[in-house]
C-alpha cells in the first residue's frame, strides 16, 4: 500500500527528540515499511525518517525557540492541508493531528484514518458525530468511552520498538517521575510517595509553569533530584535504572506511553488506577495500580519486588511496534 502518515507539527518525528506523538507515528513508519509499504510522512523538516519525507514547516512549535509559525492549530492545518492536496498519491491517508482532519474526508478522494492521541472532548465528539462515516481508532478502550455511540474502527494500544529501550536486571536506589510537569499528572504525589517510603525521587520533563510553582520548591538537589527533559539513551538510562516509575495520576488519561518505556526496560509501574492504566499495566507482573494515593504507596514494595525480565517479556508481546503496525494494517485494509 501507498500510505500517508500526517503527524503533527509540535515536535519532529524522531526516535529520539520527538514528543510522544511523533514517537508513536515515527515507530508506525518504520514498521509498516519493513513489512514492505510504501509510506509518506508528513512532517517538520527536522524529522527522521525511512519513508519520504514531505515538510511544509521547518521545526515544531513545541521544539524550536522561534518556531516558524507560532499558531500551533494554523501549523496542524497547514500539515493537514499539505496531505490533502496530494491524497491522489496515496491508497489511504492517516491522519495523527488530533482530530481536525475528520472534515477533510468530505472533500479527499481517498480513506482517511483519524487517531486522537489525547483526551476526548465534548467538542471533539461533536466533530465525529457531525461526520458519521469517519474512521475514527482509539488508542484504548477508556479514550472513548465516554461517548459510546462513536463508531470506530478499531481500538489499537500504542507500540514502540523494544530494541530502543536497554534492560536494566539490577535497578539503582530511586524512583523516577518522566512526564510533561502539569496537576493532572500528580508529580507533587510523586514526592509523596518517595518521602513514605524513603527512596530518593528523580524528575524529568520540560519545565513548565507548574513546575516552577508548585514542583520546584520540593526539589532539593539531593533526595529530591530534577534533570531536565531526557530523550533517546538518556531517557533508557533513566527509566531502566529506576526501582519503579511513579505514575500517581490525578486526571485519567488515554494511554500514558511512559508507562510502556519503563516496561520496556523492566522497571515496574506504580499507578493511580485511573483512565488507561488498568489496560496497560498488569497488576503483579508489570507493576501495581492503586484507587488511592495511601493505597499506593502501601503497593508500591510490591512492585519492586517483581521479576524485571517477566515485565519486559509482558510489554514485548503487548506493546511492540510491529504489533501495532500489524493492527493498524488490518484496519487500514478494511477500508483501503
Amino acid at each position: 500500500m501507498k500510505i500517508a502518515q500526517v503527524a503533527t507539527v509540535g515536535y519532529p518525528v524522531h526516535p529520539a527528540r520527538a514528543g510522544s506523538i511523533e514517537l508513536v507515528v515515527w515507530n508506525l513508519t518504520e514498521q509498516l515499511i519493513a513489512l514492505g509499504h510504501e509510506v509518506t510522512v508528513f512532517a517538520t523538516a527536522d524529522s527522521q525518517t525511512s519513508g519520504r519525507l514531505v515538510a511544509v514547516l521547518e521545526a515544531g512549535y513545541n521544539s524550536s525557540p522561534n518556531p516558524p509559525i507560532c499558531d500551533w492549530l494554523g501549523s496542524e492545518w497547514m500539515n493537514l492541508c499539505a496531505a490533502a492536496e496530494r491524497a491522489g498519491d496515496f491508497d489511504l491517508l492517516h491522519s495523527h493531528a488530533y482530530i481536525y482532519g475528520v472534515p477533510l474526508a468530505q472533500v479527499v478522494d481517498r480513506p482517511m484514518v483519524h487517531t486522537h492521541h489525547v483526551g476526548v472532548s465534548a467538542d471533539n465528539h461533536e466533530f465525529v458525530r457531525r461526520h458519521p462515516g469517519s474512521h475514527v481508532t482509539a488508542i484504548s478502550a477508556h479514550q472513548w468511552s465516554a461517548y459510546p455511540g462513536v463508531r470506530l474502527l478499531a481500538t489499537i494500544p500504542h507500540g514502540l520498538a523494544p530494541d530502543a529501550y536497554v534492560f536494566h536486571s539490577v535497578p539503582r536506589d530511586y524512583l523516577c517521575f518522566l512526564g510533561r510537569f502539569i496537576p493532572g499528572k500528580g508529580p507533587v504525589n510523586a514526592v509523596e510517595v518517595a518521602r513514605k517510603l524513603d527512596i530518593p525521587l528523580i524528575f524529568a520533563g520540560e519545565r513548565t509553569p507548574y513546575f516552577t510553582e508548585a514542583v520546584e520548591p520540593l526539589v532539593d538537589g539531593d533526595f529530591i533530584r530534577y534533570v531536565g527533559p531526557v530523550y533517546g539513551e538518556a531517557k533508557s538510562a533513566l527509566l531502566g535504572g529506576a526501582r519503579a516509575l511513579v505514575y500517581p495520576l490525578a486526571s485519567p488519561e488515554p494511554f500514558g506511553l511512559v508507562m510502556v518505556e519503563a516496561m520496556l526496560c523492566g522497571t515496574p509501574v506504580a499507578a493511580i488506577e485511573c483512565g488507561a492504566v488498568p489496560e496497560i499495566v498488569d497488576a503483579g507482573v508489570t507493576g501495581v495500580y492503586a484507587k488511592t494515593l495511601g493505597e499506593l504507596i502501601e503497593r508500591v514494595p510490591d512492585a519492586l519486588g517483581l521479576d524485571r525480565a517477566a515485565i519486559r517479556r509482558r510489554a514485548e508481546r503487548r506493546f511492540s511496534a510491529r504489533r501495532m503496525a500489524l493492527d493498524y494494517l488490518d484496519a487500514y485494509q478494511r477500508i483501503a
